[in-house]
Protein backbone atom coordinates (compact mmCIF):
# COMPACT_ATOMS: atom_id res chain seq x y z
CA UNK A 1 0.00 0.00 0.00
CA UNK A 2 1.45 3.17 -1.14
CA UNK A 3 1.89 5.89 1.86
CA UNK A 4 0.41 9.31 1.42
CA UNK A 5 2.74 12.01 2.81
CA UNK A 6 0.22 15.58 2.99
CA UNK A 7 1.59 18.41 3.29
CA UNK A 8 -1.02 20.32 5.02
CA UNK A 9 -2.22 23.75 3.20
CA UNK A 10 -1.11 27.00 4.47
CA UNK A 11 -4.88 28.43 5.35
CA UNK A 12 -7.87 26.41 6.74
CA UNK A 13 -10.25 25.60 4.44
CA UNK A 14 -7.58 24.22 1.63
CA UNK A 15 -8.51 20.88 1.54
CA UNK A 16 -12.31 21.63 1.43
CA UNK A 17 -11.72 23.85 -1.90
CA UNK A 18 -10.21 21.11 -3.02
CA UNK A 19 -12.22 18.90 -3.01
CA UNK A 20 -15.13 20.85 -4.40
CA UNK A 21 -12.92 21.73 -7.50
CA UNK A 22 -11.95 18.02 -8.42
CA UNK A 23 -15.34 16.77 -8.12
CA UNK A 24 -16.40 19.43 -10.34
CA UNK A 25 -13.52 18.92 -12.75
CA UNK A 26 -13.32 14.81 -12.59
CA UNK A 27 -15.97 13.96 -14.75
CA UNK A 28 -14.60 16.11 -17.21
CA UNK A 29 -10.73 15.25 -17.07
CA UNK A 30 -11.98 11.44 -17.17
CA UNK A 31 -14.05 11.67 -20.25
CA UNK A 32 -11.24 13.31 -22.23
CA UNK A 33 -8.80 10.46 -21.05
CA UNK A 34 -11.29 7.76 -21.64
CA UNK A 35 -12.10 8.65 -25.10
CA UNK A 36 -7.83 8.92 -25.69
CA UNK A 37 -8.01 13.05 -26.82
CA UNK A 38 -4.28 13.59 -25.57
CA UNK A 39 -3.26 10.23 -27.18
CA UNK A 40 -2.12 8.39 -24.03
CA UNK A 41 -2.50 4.96 -26.18
CA UNK A 42 -0.15 5.83 -28.29
CA UNK A 43 2.14 7.60 -25.59
CA UNK A 44 2.48 4.72 -22.75
CA UNK A 45 3.72 2.35 -25.44
CA UNK A 46 6.57 4.17 -26.45
CA UNK A 47 7.35 4.86 -22.64
CA UNK A 48 7.04 0.94 -21.55
CA UNK A 49 9.65 0.18 -24.59
CA UNK A 50 12.15 3.16 -23.01
CA UNK A 51 12.15 1.89 -20.04
CA UNK A 52 12.60 -1.71 -20.95
CA UNK A 53 15.65 -1.04 -23.92
CA UNK A 54 17.10 1.78 -22.81
CA UNK A 55 17.41 2.05 -18.87
CA UNK A 56 20.02 -0.87 -17.92
CA UNK A 57 18.92 -2.58 -14.95
CA UNK A 58 16.11 -2.52 -11.86
CA UNK A 59 15.12 1.90 -11.76
CA UNK A 60 13.45 4.06 -9.17
CA UNK A 61 10.99 5.74 -11.00
CA UNK A 62 9.38 9.56 -9.90
CA UNK A 63 6.17 10.65 -11.92
CA UNK A 64 5.43 13.87 -11.48
CA UNK A 65 2.18 15.45 -11.19
CA UNK A 66 1.42 11.82 -11.50
CA UNK A 67 -2.51 12.84 -10.56
CA UNK A 68 -4.22 9.46 -10.22
CA UNK A 69 -1.55 7.55 -11.99
CA UNK A 70 -4.02 5.23 -13.56
CA UNK A 71 -2.23 5.66 -17.12
CA UNK A 72 1.28 5.02 -15.83
CA UNK A 73 0.56 1.86 -14.00
CA UNK A 74 -0.25 -0.36 -17.04
CA UNK A 75 3.01 1.11 -18.43
CA UNK A 76 5.58 0.22 -15.63
CA UNK A 77 4.29 -3.71 -15.55
CA UNK A 78 6.86 -5.57 -16.93
CA UNK A 79 9.13 -3.34 -16.34
CA UNK A 80 12.36 -3.23 -13.91
CA UNK A 81 10.96 -0.97 -11.56
CA UNK A 82 11.96 -1.13 -7.55
CA UNK A 83 10.07 1.85 -6.45
CA UNK A 84 7.38 4.45 -7.46
CA UNK A 85 7.23 7.80 -6.12
CA UNK A 86 4.15 9.95 -7.37
CA UNK A 87 3.64 13.49 -6.44
CA UNK A 88 0.75 15.83 -6.90
CA UNK A 89 -1.15 18.53 -5.04
CA UNK A 90 -4.38 16.99 -5.24
CA UNK A 91 -5.05 15.17 -2.33
CA UNK A 92 -8.13 12.94 -4.07
CA UNK A 93 -6.07 12.38 -6.99
CA UNK A 94 -3.64 10.60 -4.88
CA UNK A 95 -6.16 8.82 -2.71
CA UNK A 96 -7.30 7.43 -6.14
CA UNK A 97 -3.65 6.47 -7.09
CA UNK A 98 -3.35 4.41 -3.80
CA UNK A 99 -5.71 2.27 -5.14
CA UNK A 100 -3.84 2.21 -8.70
CA UNK A 101 -0.50 1.17 -7.58
CA UNK A 102 -1.36 -1.88 -5.27
CA UNK A 103 -0.78 -3.84 -8.60
CA UNK A 104 3.02 -2.70 -9.08
CA UNK A 105 5.39 -5.37 -8.00
CA UNK A 106 6.99 -2.54 -5.68
CA UNK A 107 7.23 -0.42 -2.88
CA UNK A 108 5.19 2.77 -3.51
CA UNK A 109 5.38 6.55 -2.28
CA UNK A 110 2.68 8.80 -2.52
CA UNK A 111 3.75 12.42 -1.84
CA UNK A 112 1.20 15.45 -1.64
CA UNK A 113 3.26 18.47 -2.61
CA UNK A 114 4.03 21.26 -5.40
CA UNK A 115 6.24 19.59 -8.00
CA UNK A 116 8.53 22.14 -8.02
CA UNK A 117 8.84 21.72 -4.51
CA UNK A 118 9.57 18.24 -4.11
CA UNK A 119 12.10 17.76 -6.57
CA UNK A 120 14.41 19.66 -4.64
CA UNK A 121 13.74 17.57 -1.32
CA UNK A 122 14.45 14.28 -2.64
CA UNK A 123 16.21 11.90 -0.34
CA UNK A 124 16.99 8.74 -2.77
CA UNK A 125 17.95 10.24 -6.61
CA UNK A 126 15.31 8.56 -9.01
CA UNK A 127 16.64 7.03 -12.40
CA UNK A 128 14.19 8.16 -14.16
CA UNK A 129 11.47 11.05 -13.79
CA UNK A 130 8.48 11.56 -15.78
CA UNK A 131 6.21 14.53 -16.39
CA UNK A 132 2.90 14.25 -18.35
CA UNK A 133 1.25 17.03 -19.35
CA UNK A 134 2.01 19.53 -16.44
CA UNK A 135 5.70 21.14 -17.34
CA UNK A 136 4.13 23.02 -20.17
CA UNK A 137 1.65 25.35 -17.08
CA UNK A 138 5.42 26.97 -16.54
CA UNK A 139 7.00 29.94 -18.30
CA UNK A 140 10.19 29.25 -19.98
CA UNK A 141 12.69 30.55 -17.40
CA UNK A 142 10.74 28.14 -15.08
CA UNK A 143 11.09 25.35 -16.98
CA UNK A 144 14.53 25.57 -17.34
CA UNK A 145 14.97 25.72 -13.27
CA UNK A 146 13.24 23.05 -13.02
CA UNK A 147 15.09 20.95 -15.33
CA UNK A 148 18.18 21.99 -13.98
CA UNK A 149 16.98 21.07 -10.42
CA UNK A 150 15.56 17.07 -11.93
CA UNK A 151 19.05 16.98 -13.81
CA UNK A 152 20.95 17.27 -10.45
CA UNK A 153 18.89 14.80 -9.02
CA UNK A 154 18.59 11.65 -11.45
CA UNK A 155 21.24 9.36 -10.77
CA UNK A 156 23.65 8.60 -13.24
CA UNK A 157 22.54 6.79 -16.34
CA UNK A 158 19.07 7.89 -15.83
CA UNK A 159 16.90 9.90 -17.67
CA UNK A 160 14.00 12.70 -18.03
CA UNK A 161 10.84 11.86 -20.22
CA UNK A 162 7.90 13.96 -20.97
CA UNK A 163 5.02 14.52 -22.76
CA UNK A 164 3.65 18.06 -23.29
CA UNK A 165 2.01 20.60 -25.80
CA UNK A 166 4.48 21.33 -28.42
CA UNK A 167 4.36 24.27 -31.00
CA UNK A 168 5.59 23.71 -34.94
CA UNK A 169 8.83 25.51 -35.09
CA UNK A 170 7.78 29.37 -36.14
CA UNK A 171 4.52 29.16 -35.06
CA UNK A 172 3.23 31.50 -31.93
CA UNK A 173 1.07 30.51 -28.83
CA UNK A 174 -1.97 32.39 -30.41
CA UNK A 175 -1.71 30.38 -33.51
CA UNK A 176 -1.29 26.83 -31.39
CA UNK A 177 -4.24 27.65 -29.10
CA UNK A 178 -6.38 28.55 -32.29
CA UNK A 179 -4.86 25.26 -33.87
CA UNK A 180 -5.96 23.42 -30.37
CA UNK A 181 -9.58 25.15 -30.74
CA UNK A 182 -10.36 24.20 -33.88
CA UNK A 183 -9.35 20.27 -33.69
CA UNK A 184 -11.18 19.91 -30.22
CA UNK A 185 -14.05 21.35 -31.20
CA UNK A 186 -14.49 19.01 -34.70
CA UNK A 187 -13.33 16.12 -32.54
CA UNK A 188 -13.84 15.71 -29.19
CA UNK A 189 -17.51 14.44 -29.54
CA UNK A 190 -18.07 13.40 -25.90
CA UNK A 191 -17.72 16.30 -24.62
CA UNK A 192 -21.02 18.64 -24.01
CA UNK A 193 -20.50 22.23 -25.48
CA UNK A 194 -20.00 23.36 -22.06
CA UNK A 195 -17.49 21.18 -20.92
CA UNK A 196 -15.90 22.15 -24.36
CA UNK A 197 -15.79 25.55 -23.25
CA UNK A 198 -14.86 24.67 -19.74
CA UNK A 199 -11.75 22.49 -21.11
CA UNK A 200 -10.53 25.22 -24.02
CA UNK A 201 -10.46 28.25 -21.59
CA UNK A 202 -8.16 26.15 -19.31
CA UNK A 203 -5.92 25.73 -22.54
CA UNK A 204 -6.52 28.84 -23.05
CA UNK A 205 -5.33 30.35 -19.52
CA UNK A 206 -3.16 28.18 -18.62
CA UNK A 207 -0.98 26.41 -21.47
CA UNK A 208 2.69 27.92 -22.00
CA UNK A 209 4.03 24.77 -24.98
CA UNK A 210 7.88 25.23 -26.21
CA UNK A 211 8.29 24.31 -29.59
CA UNK A 212 10.36 20.71 -30.45
CA UNK A 213 12.84 22.65 -30.77
CA UNK A 214 13.19 24.52 -27.68
CA UNK A 215 11.93 21.46 -25.93
CA UNK A 216 15.43 20.21 -27.18
CA UNK A 217 17.57 23.11 -26.17
CA UNK A 218 15.70 23.77 -22.40
CA UNK A 219 17.06 20.17 -21.88
CA UNK A 220 20.51 20.93 -23.22
CA UNK A 221 20.62 24.04 -21.35
CA UNK A 222 19.98 22.08 -18.03
CA UNK A 223 22.68 20.21 -18.41
CA UNK A 224 21.58 16.82 -20.51
CA UNK A 225 24.00 15.05 -22.41
CA UNK A 226 21.15 14.51 -24.93
CA UNK A 227 17.72 14.59 -26.01
CA UNK A 228 15.76 13.45 -28.45
CA UNK A 229 11.86 13.41 -29.74
CA UNK A 230 10.47 9.90 -28.98
CA UNK A 231 6.67 10.99 -30.27
CA UNK A 232 4.59 13.06 -32.15
CA UNK A 233 0.64 12.99 -31.47
CA UNK A 234 -1.31 12.33 -34.14
CA UNK A 235 -2.73 15.70 -34.10
CA UNK A 236 0.71 17.18 -33.72
CA UNK A 237 -0.53 19.34 -30.59
CA UNK A 238 2.04 16.72 -28.23
CA UNK A 239 5.16 15.27 -28.26
CA UNK A 240 7.30 13.28 -25.93
CA UNK A 241 10.88 13.62 -25.17
CA UNK A 242 13.70 12.32 -23.96
CA UNK A 243 16.65 13.31 -21.91
CA UNK A 244 19.60 11.40 -20.44
CA UNK A 245 21.74 12.49 -18.14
Amino acid sequence: MADIHKHEPAEGGGERSELEIFRRQWDLYRKIIDNDYFHGADVYPVLNRYLKEEIQGPFRFLDLACGDASGIVGTLKGTQITHYHGVDLSLPALELAERQLQVLPCATKLEHADFTDAVKGQAHAPDVAWFGLSLHHIATPGKRDLMCDIRKLIAAEGAFVIYEPTLRDNEDLLAYLDRFDTLARSTWTACTPEELDMALEHVRSCDLPETGSDWIRLGREAGFSKGEELLRAPTDLFRMFAYRV
